[in-house]
This record gives structure tokens, C-alpha cells and sequence, in this order.
């Protein structure tokens, strides 16, 4: 089994439930046994501390997410409740780690979970 994750989520429709959602999951496959980068989580955060200009351009996090994906040995995508796929084709920054992740052909698997959690 592949150990190294990368976390996919949407994250502009809710940002604070995006960053909620992302640390349940990432605490729950962390306890599977799974090394889990989880770019919401550790960017959340650390977005408070940069100059507004930067909070929404999407190539600036883009330059500090894709990276990692390379580093994966899998790309999990959190599908959130009902209409989680929706939300996940609407993502710019889920599908551009999407076509990375089949890029460089990484399994890529989904996760839902339950929303309203």
C-alpha cells in the first residue's frame, strides 16, 4: 500500500470548513497509517501572516501545493457530502493537482465524507 498522501479538497466555497474538514481527514488516514501532506491544513494557517494580494491568487499556492504532489505515492480527494463532486470539478486548484497527480500517473483515490459534519 502506498503510504505518502496528498489531500485534495475545495477549498474557496468554505474556507474555514474546508480547513475543518481537511484536518478530520488528514487525523483519520494519519491514524491508518498514512504519511499525509494536506495543503489546506498547512496553509490555512500560515495565509494569516501574508499580504493580502497573495490570500487569493490561485499560481501562488499553486507554486507551493504541486510540488508535493510529485512527493506523493497517491493523491486522496476529499468529496464533501452531497455535492462533493460538484465542488470538486468547480475546484481550480483540485483539478489542477488532479491532472498532475494522472500526469505522473498516481493512484488517485476518493474519500467522502459526511457534510454537514
Amino acid at each position: 500500500m502506498s503510504k505518502k498522501v496528498y489531500l485534495a479538497i475545495p477549498y474557496t466555497w468554505n474556507p474555514e470548513k474546508s480547513f475543518e474538514i481537511a484536518n478530520i481527514v488528514a487525523a483519520q488516514l494519519m491514524e491508518e497509517g498514512f504519511v499525509v501532506f494536506s495543503p489546506i491544513s498547512h496553509s490555512h494557517s500560515i495565509a494569516q501572516y501574508l499580504p493580502p494580494s497573495l490570500l487569493t491568487d490561485h499560481e501562488f499556492w499553486m507554486r507551493q501545493d504541486i510540488p508535493l504532489v510529485a512527493w506523493a505515492d497517491q493523491v486522496i480527494v476529499v468529496i464533501i457530502g452531497e455535492d462533493g463532486y460538484n465542488l470538486v470539478e468547480k475546484s481550480k486548484g483540485v483539478q489542477k493537482e488532479l491532472s498532475i497527480a494522472k500526469a505522473l500517473q498516481l493512484p488517485i483515490r476518493y474519500y467522502t465524507i459526511k457534510y454537514p459534519l
